[in-house]
């Protein structure tokens, strides 16, 4: 062979075709064959560039329907109902979604474990959440709320009449529903004594039974609560508005998806917002006549 024949080294792993050529361990192989081999291998080398390039920031947008929280039992907003997730805040969800081209996947739980498994990062998201310090703090709120709704204290109808909710609860048994914000003023009050039931249900009952003074529940469950449950019809009265909250769809911070859902989920209220469907859907739920964008 010619004394000028290449030479090739041990391939190194993140050096380019032309150098793998050079770095094979001594090898004299002809001219012709050298370049044949520094050819094919640029070939073999282009499908890994592709693959590193598909592999970017592109690639990490989701193609399957990621999962997102809904509370399981606070109609008519969102419930598990007949075999499927219901209401007006997952009607607006979905539209929302739909709007921005974006397949998600609406999976029931109880409000409490909801946003657990959204703190964690399990899921990307939970609704409907009531803003505080702490929910501030621990999830990524989007520019638009799902609706405004009002939370009421509720006390027997024999010993019902207005209050001032400020002076009235004061060393007073309040019935609330496990992990539900009740509005800044109401929960950071050490003057009270709140009886933490799982349910609003259960809380109207102990408030039946006389084992609270006054329940705590939104205006518009509550009467779906009384409508659905005849041993509860007429026996409540609402004696204070304690607050009148914007609930939001909360997004998870730990959740690899969560921020681009979140983008996408703006997107789409701003476009069903305009289309006029975002008030359709408010309007088509007549039961939640208070709520307003």
């Amino acid at each position: 062979m010619p004394a000028n024949a290449p030479r090739i080294h041990t391939v190194l792993f993140r050096q380019t075709p032309a150098a793998l050529v050079e770095r094979w361990r001594p090898l004299s192989v002809p001219p012709a064959f050298a370049e044949r081999y520094r050819m094919r291998s640029w070939f073999h080398f282009l499908p890994i560039c592709l693959l590193l390039a598909l592999s970017g920031p592109a690639a990490a947008v989701p193609t399957e329907p990621l999962v997102l929280g809904a509370e399981d039992d606070w109609y008519p907003y969102t419930a598990y109902k007949d075999g499927r997730i219901q209401g007006m805040s997952a009607d607006i969800v979905r539209a929302a979604f739909r709007a921005a081209d974006t397949p998600v996947q609406l999976n029931p739980y109880p409000y409490s474990r909801c946003m657990k498994l959204a703190l964690k990062g399990l899921i990307a998201g939970c609704f409907n959440t009531s803003p505080n310090p702490h929910i501030l703090a621990d999830y990524r709120l989007p520019r638009h709320p799902l609706f405004r709704a009002e939370i009421q204290l509720w006390a027997r109808r024999d010993e019902a009449r207005p209050v001032n909710a400020e002076q009235a609860l004061s060393g007073r048994k309040v019935a609330v529903t496990l992990g539900y914000e009740y509005g800044d003023g109401f929960d950071r009050r050490h003057d009270l004594v709140r009886i933490p039931v799982r349910k609003d249900y259960y809380g109207f009952l102990m408030l039946q039974r006389g084992r609270v003074d006054y329940a705590l529940a939104y205006r518009n469950t509550a009467r779906q609560l009384f409508s659905e449950h005849p041993e509860l019809e007429g026996q409540f009265q609402p004696v204070a508005t304690v607050h009148r909250p914007e609930l939001y769809l909360s997004f998870s911070r730990r959740h690899p998806q969560a921020e681009h859902l979140l983008e996408r989920f703006d997107l789409g209220m701003q476009r069903i917002l305009a289309s006029g469907e975002y008030q359709k859907i408010l309007d088509g739920w007549s039961q939640a006549a208070d709520a307003t964008p």
